[in-house]
């Protein structure tokens, strides 16, 4: 029941929304204009506007309209808009999904500090698993329109509480079988596994979470037999794609040993 300009919030939108006849310093001053700001000095706004158009890499363009930046572009001086009067609430829907991969990082680190800074409270929307495990404090799955799970990013990834969960927040191999109060048998395998921690949904389900780290890829022999379906180069490590019965697995693994597609080898759990 608070009237708009009452609303101490800021608003990040996925689709710019910026005034076409506005230059980036125009856009980036606007919000310091409401009556919410009106104690502020002509000298105040200033380095205000200053500072939002610094910390997101615009000062060179500044003078600029929207039709001539970029998409990367405008989405940073939305965020410096939404970002230049320190709200105490600020609402982002996918603002860096428009950004390349290295200034998606540099602009992950520019709001961890705005949000230190203001103590804002940040509600932040986004499809991105790793952009949310990096970011928050507190991550919330939905799906439908209901809340899977509610936890901090190690919560998430470490002790997801739903298939769903498990699945979406980066990737998670399962294994099936089944449960026996904590003990987990693997189909068509002598493997016995022990964990207390894993959820009711997968021991309903009679499936076991397995991250793509928690696989050891070894030559042929002691462990679950697979076969190498696909390898993909990733700098530091690399990602196989493993056929393990009618199932293709994520593996992720280091650069001791290297296998290529058609590789026979086998499987092993870590702890």
């Amino acid at each position: 029941m608070v009237p708009v300009e009452k609303r101490d919030l800021g608003m990040v939108f996925q689709s710019f929304a910026l005034w076409p006849h506005m230059t980036v310093r125009q856009h980036v001053e606007f919000p310091l204009k409401s009556p919410r700001h009106r104690h502020m000095t002509e000298e105040e706004r200033k380095e205000a506007a200053d500072r939002a158009i610094g910390c997101t890499g615009l000062k060179p363009y500044e003078n600029r309209l929207p039709g001539q930046l970029s998409g990367g572009q405008r989405q940073r001086v939305a965020l410096a808009r939404a970002i230049v009067g320190q709200p105490s609430i600020l609402l982002m829907d996918e603002p860096l999904s428009a950004l390349d991969a290295e200034l998606k990082l540099e602009m992950r680190r520019e709001i961890r500090n705005i949000h230190k800074l203001t103590g804002a409270t940040v509600l932040y929307v986004t499809h991105d698993q790793s952009e949310a495990l990096a970011m928050a404090d507190r991550i919330i799955i939905m799906k439908d329109g209901a809340i899977e799970q509610v936890g901090t990013p190690r919560e998430i990834y470490m002790d997801p509480q739903t298939v769903f969960a498990a699945t979406f927040v980066s990737r998670c191999n399962l294994l099936k079988g089944v449960w026996s109060n904590d003990c987990f048998k693997v189909d068509h395998e002598n493997l016995l596994l022990s964990n207390p921690m894993i959820a009711a949904e997968f021991r309903a389900k009679g499936l076991y979470p397995v991250r793509p780290e928690q696989i050891n890829i070894l030559p042929e022999g002691k462990g679950l037999p697979a076969i190498i379906a696909g390898k993909q180069y990733n700098g530091r490590e690399i990602h196989y794609s493993v056929q393990y019965r009618d199932e293709i697995f994520t593996v992720y693994s280091s650069f001791q040993t290297e296998y290529n597609p058609g590789d026979q080898v086998s499987l092993t759990l870590s702890a």
